[in-house]
């Protein structure tokens, strides 16, 4: 039987590779006489970047989705909003991951091989494509970064998530610059690049996995978990420890959680929201944007505790200005540990949205009941 070999994982290898499943779930005792049908209809597989261009937010799971950005709230319209998006120009297997800048957004593609000796997939090439319109991609010109993998690189892209929503829609990305992350043994290649609509311009010599704006320029991380706002940029550093500070090479303090390991951050105007091994959480922020000494409870009657329990690998906020219980939120949950010990299915895995008007998660993906909302 074929399967695919870790590339994923070293996609992501920064993150632990094993675990040991405990966590604890008493929420799913105390709000299970709260707790919402779990919808059919929802995006699944690993959804691994979700980012706006355009009027859309967009998200991929190697294939591409879109939806309007508008706010449920503005709208009155909850699942089944996604579509299958246009990737006219895109030649590859799985699009892996998605960042977008001020004028772009970006692809990043892999193609697969068969290994007949170990009956497994291995990655074999790997591509950027852009488009401008939302419509029509083309390949961008990375000289010989991206020749053909091995199954020790390791590569991402990503974006430093500046953004500003707007009634109606409109998410203005002035100042929003993308990157590519790459790791080879050679070293040859190794280093973190600047995408633009023409090529990839080196701008680091370490490989980094996310960025945020900082005060003056943006902050860099090997870890995926980092977010910012007119105060700090906050991180994380695949521990249960809370990062602040102007800049991620300027800390100004921090905080051990014990929330489980953090692996995705994002921000509203009073909380931070946590993608942990153990379930989404929140922590509150200071006026003075220094975070609590622990995370608290999500808003009376929101499930997020009890249907957000195993690995949150993304969150993302539609509108970082409003208060958390007041904004649209998206959140891909994946197995933590060996599924014999998880409190989820795999039919459980894929991407989550929470509307304000509905106070509830739940499933999220497109209008076809045919494929389960793929």
């Amino acid at each position: 039987m074929k399967k695919y070999k870790g590339f994923i994982l070293v996609l992501l290898a920064l993150l632990p590779l094993s675990f040991t499943a405990t966590s604890c779930h008493d929420p799913i005792f105390e709000m299970i006489s709260e707790e919402v049908e779990l919808e059919t209809n929802g995006i699944r597989g690993d959804v691994r970047s979700i980012v706006p261009f355009n009027g859309y937010i967009y998200c991929c799971n190697n294939k591409l989705y879109r939806k309007k950005a508008v706010s449920s709230s503005e709208s009155g319209l909850y699942n089944k909003q996604w579509e299958k998006a246009p990737s006219s120009g895109i030649s590859g297997d799985s699009i892996i991951f998605l960042a977008s800048d001020e004028d772009n957004l970006y692809a990043l593609v892999v193609d697969w091989y068969e290994n007949e000796d170990d009956g497994e997939n291995q990655p074999d090439k790997a591509y950027i494509y852009t488009t401008s319109d939302g419509s029509s991609w083309t390949k961008i010109d990375t000289g010989n970064i991206l020749r053909n993998l091995d199954t020790d690189d390791e590569l991402v892209i990503f974006d430093n998530q500046v953004q500003s929503y707007e009634s109606g829609g409109t998410i203005t990305r002035t100042g929003r610059k993308a990157y590519l992350g790459f790791y080879d043994d050679s070293g040859s290649y190794t280093g973190t690049y600047k995408l633009s609509e023409t090529s990839a311009t080196k701008v680091s010599s370490t490989k980094y996995c996310a960025a945020a704006k900082g005060s003056s320029e943006d902050s860099f991380t090997d870890y995926y978990a980092i977010t910012a706002n007119d105060k700090f940029v906050y991180w994380a550093n695949n521990k249960d420890d809370i990062y602040w500070g102007s800049s991620t090479s300027s800390e100004s303090g921090h905080k051990d959680l014990n929330c489980g390991l953090i692996y995705s951050i994002n921000i509203t105007n009073d909380y931070l929201l946590l993608g942990t091994s153990s379930g989404i959480k929140r922590l509150k922020l200071g006026s003075d944007g220094v975070p609590a000494d622990s995370t608290s409870s999500f808003r009376s009657g929101n499930n997020a505790q009890s249907i957000l329990t195993e690995r949150i690998m993304r969150i993302y906020v539609l509108d970082n200005t409003k208060d958390e219980s007041y904004t649209d939120e998206y959140a891909y949950m994946t197995i933590f540990g060996s599924i014999s010990s998880s409190s989820i299915s795999f039919d459980e895995v894929g991407l989550y949205a929470y509307y304000p008007d509905r106070n509830t998660w739940n499933r999220d993906g497109t209008s076809n009941s045919g494929s389960d909302g793929n």
